[in-house]
């Protein structure tokens, strides 16, 4: 390795705290410090930034990085000085006075990076104002927005070809994680780049899974699924506004935490609703194309597309905001023909020709996707130039191959029918004559006299389009045409009407929400227990109990593309710190003495000094040393949220998910051990390590050491008064509702016990799945949840079971009471109470109460 190469090395470790650097990185690095321009596809979490930002650091003078949105801007600069290093942007949300202190420490050499929009980069004041200063590299961000080609274009950045003329002698960087061919030789050649250093990775990004659901009770498979993930961050795209707001507000009826985004909402809006996403104070943002590129929120576990996206680029890039961190994200896209339509009518709206054929092919490209039958990630890559032949094991196609089947005869039919059409229609038609339909185009062409209409009657025309639009995908058939889609025979069509040549197809889909395998990088799979709560078994019901469905119409969507710039006002920050409003809210339980403690602690500039603790050389025997705790990575993730909000930061910038589930497998107690984990650098162990070392340090105590609940005194001997033993009762009773690791059960449940069953069931996890992971028996975990639920720990159980059930149940209950009440003896009532009371006011008020639970029952 060169001395620079070493060098590098360095400032990842101290600056990043990486060890080592991801494919294609260090050779980017390496061209940027020679000062030679270069070109770099990477996909969504491949590390892009790291290309300039370490080049930044090593180099003389300022990197100037040009961003698209606002918010981008934002969130990398805040991850940036979170790492101690000197970045700052340049936007309309600043005020005179703050823009003025950036220019000064632009100008004084204070600044190692800077954030620019396009549009601002090139006006003549902020050129000027860059001449005046070193400047180390200019890096391009979302260059695909350079190409008309790429699905995101952007005119002003075509300006930035102008780069060149006023900058000479300064190396250019552009970086995008979405381009096909034509896209990358259209960003070289506008932002004339001179022989770049060109490093295109893989597009597959193992972490996620794919799956393709049949849009059949949509709603329904939703709130099945989004119970199962349950406090898990998400991103769920529709194509309209109106579709936005009403699935957001359907899914806030139904108890989870949503909000809309949409270019509709104010600007005020749309920040505060994107604000409180990524810093994990709603769990799911229901979207257009709007959202999404402007953050890099790197938890997010699931995106599903309610409607049919544009094609297969802006698919591709929507999905890619899931699992930034590596770490499991599931991309679900509900499918209906249906959704064709919407889309067709927009590209119809497209003022050029040549915008509508491209969209009409995009269109084609987006159902193929839909409809093949292959692996759902080689079809992907493969739209982006990369051809890969093994299965992925983590898509729907993969979880669930399907049986191949003779369709040999199906398949000479509709050929023959495609020829005696005359190759010169659409599948629909095909397939309507095949049918034997009589519709007026197949009357108005004569079809209906052909001697295929109606061969293939024994079949329905939905499977025939189905079989149709599978030859198409293996090669058996053609598609031409933008506009209007034509089926032709080719080569392979002629020897199977020849009889040269079988046809095995695969039997229809499943079309449901299935559960599959997660490819997880190694760092992460121990932490299987906690994606085992993820997914949706094929054989359980995921149907919940909505009465109306609730289906988007169809409408047409607005053009959200770009909405967050307009108005230019999308920021984070303006919201009061939560310490200052009452810190008890966002603390977890705790002695009172030790609340205290706890809020001197978080209210400081930098963490405390890690307590001394020997308790590394032998952990408790229920801890074991690289396996995943989940106990512990919820609370290092609930002390990262404490500290968030109190230095009003989004909490992946504390640390990300990779890391807090790296300290709950690895459990360092010291600053040492700590500075191993992943994404720790100096600065970060500093300011942060202390706190999450104590944090570790006293889990382990805690396990070590757990508290044994006393048992409770045994039952007074049936000899003494009825007064006594009634009090009894009651004070046991009461005990069990205030305190039930306190109470007399069969076993005596520890502490940590209750706290453990809490916690997964916190997650989403069934009574069944809680047990398994836990060992104890099912029974055992429904009596730690009965007693949570009395102690007021568990206030719901919407994750276990429906709407829909639960009320069936407390309906049932309520019935019983009533005719329990009925049927109770007056006598009972009167030996009960020390009152003399005569029989005729027992029962009136009997009934009194009687008819009041009926009335609340109704």
């Amino acid at each position: 390795m060169s001395a620079s190469g070493k060098e590098m090395l360095t400032v990842l470790e101290k600056n990043f705290g990486y060890t080592m650097f991801r494919p294609n990185q260090e050779e980017v690095i390496q061209g940027l410090l020679d000062d030679r321009d270069v070109f770099v596809l990477m996909p969504t979490g491949g590390g892009k930034s790291l290309c300039y930002q370490i080049p930044a650091l090593m180099k003389e003078g300022t990197a100037v990085v040009v961003s698209p949105l606002i918010s981008l801007m934002k969130d990398q600069v805040d991850s940036l000085v979170a790492n101690g290093i000197s970045a700052a942007f340049l936007n309309s949300t600043l005020s005179e006075s703050e823009s003025a202190d950036v220019k000064r420490r632009l100008l004084d050499g204070d600044l190692k990076i800077l954030y620019v929009a396009p549009e601002r980069l090139m006006m003549s004041s902020m050129l000027s104002l860059l001449k005046k200063t070193k400047i180390s590299l200019f890096a391009i961000d979302e260059a695909h927005c350079v190409s008309e080609w790429g699905h995101d274009f952007r005119p002003e950045y075509r300006k930035l070809s102008e780069l060149r003329e006023k900058f000479p002698n300064v190396c250019v960087a552009a970086l995008t994680a979405t381009a096909t061919e034509r896209v990358r030789r259209d960003i070289v050649h506008v932002l004339r780049l001179r022989d770049p250093v060109i490093r295109i990775s893989s597009f597959n990004r193992p972490n996620l899974s794919y799956q393709i659901v049949e849009k059949k009770d949509v709603m329904d498979q939703l709130e099945g699924y989004i119970r199962k993930n349950r406090s898990k961050s998400g991103i769920i795209y529709c194509q309209s506004r109106d579709a936005v707001e009403r699935l957001a507000a359907r899914l806030n009826k139904l108890g989870f935490s949503a909000l809309p985004y949409h270019a509709g909402l104010s600007d005020d809006k749309r920040a505060r609703h994107q604000d409180k996403f990524i810093r994990d104070d709603v769990d799911i943002i229901v979207a257009t194309v709007a959202f999404g590129m402007g953050i890099d929120k790197p938890d997010v576990r699931f995106v599903i597309h309610y409607d049919l996206p544009k094609n297969l680029e802006s698919y591709y890039q929507e999905t890619g905001r899931g699992g930034r961190d590596g770490l499991e994200c599931e991309c679900i896209l509900f499918f209906s023909r249906g959704d064709w339509h919407k889309i067709r009518f927009l590209i119809e709206k497209k003022p050029s020709k040549k915008e509508r054929d491209l969209g009409f092919q995009q269109l084609s490209q987006i159902i193929g996707y839909c409809e093949s039958t292959d692996c759902r990630r080689n079809v992907l890559l493969r739209y982006f130039g990369e051809d890969i032949k093994e299965p992925c094991n983590n898509c729907d196609s993969c979880f669930h191959p399907r049986t191949k089947v003779d369709n040999t005869e199906e398949a000479r039919l509709l050929l023959e029918c495609v020829n005696q059409t005359g190759q010169r229609f659409g599948m629909s038609h095909v397939v309507d004559v095949l049918y034997g339909a009589r519709t007026q185009k197949v009357k108005d062409m004569r079809h209906d006299r052909l001697s295929i209409h109606g061969a293939g009657k024994h079949i329905s025309k939905n499977e025939w389009k189905r079989i149709g639009n599978e030859l198409v995908q293996s090669g058996y058939l053609n598609v031409g045409g933008d506009r209007f889609p034509i089926v032709k025979l080719n080569p392979n069509s002629r020897k199977i009407m020849a009889g040269e040549l079988t046809v095995e197809l695969t039997e229809a889909p499943i079309s449901r929400i299935s559960k599959g395998r997660t490819v997880l990088p190694e760092a992460a799979a121990a932490d299987l227990d906690l994606a085992a709560g993820a997914y949706v078994d094929e054989t359980e019901d995921i149907f919940g109990s909505v009465e109306d469905d609730f289906e988007v119409e169809n409408e047409i969507m607005e053009n959200d593309d770009y909405a967050e710039n307009s108005g230019g006002s999308i920021v984070y920050g303006g919201k009061k710190s939560i310490m200052a409003d009452g810190i008890e809210k966002y603390l977890k339980p705790a002695k009172p003495a030790e609340k205290e403690k706890v809020q001197k602690t978080l209210t400081m500039e930098d963490a405390p000094a890690p307590k001394s603790t020997k308790r590394t050389a032998a952990l408790p025997k229920s801890i074991e040393k690289g396996k995943f705790d989940t106990i512990l990575f919820n609370r290092l993730r609930d002390l990262r949220k404490r500290i968030a909000t109190d230095k009003n930061l989004p909490p992946y910038i504390i640390f990300a998910d990779t890391s807090l589930r790296q300290m709950a497998t690895d459990f360092p107690t010291d600053e040492t051990s700590f500075l191993k984990i992943a994404g720790v650098a100096e600065y970060k162990l500093q300011k942060y390590g202390g706190l999450f070392i104590n944090e570790i340090s006293d889990y382990i105590g805690e396990v070590e050491t757990p508290f044994s609940v006393k048992p409770a005194d045994p039952p007074k001997p049936k000899s003494e008064s009825k007064q006594t033993e009634e009090n009894s009762i009651e004070t046991e009773s009461k005990q069990i509702v205030e305190n039930p690791v306190e109470a007399d059960r069969d076993d005596i449940f520890s502490e940590n016990d209750l706290k453990q069953t809490q916690s997964l069931f916190s997650q989403g996890l069934s009574v069944s799945e809680i047990s398994e992971i836990r060992g104890i028996p099912v029974l055992k975990i429904v009596e730690h949840l009965e007693a949570l639920i009395a102690a007021g720990k568990i206030d719901n159980l919407d994750i276990l079971m429906t709407d829909q059930k639960q009320k069936a149940i407390a309906g049932t209950i309520e019935k019983l009471q009533i005719e329990f009440t009925e049927k109770l003896m007056n006598s009972a009532i009167t030996e009960k109470t020390d009152l003399k009371l005569s029989d005729e006011e027992v029962r009136l008020m009997k009934a009194l109460m009687i008819a009041e639970m009926k009335r609340r029952r109704n």
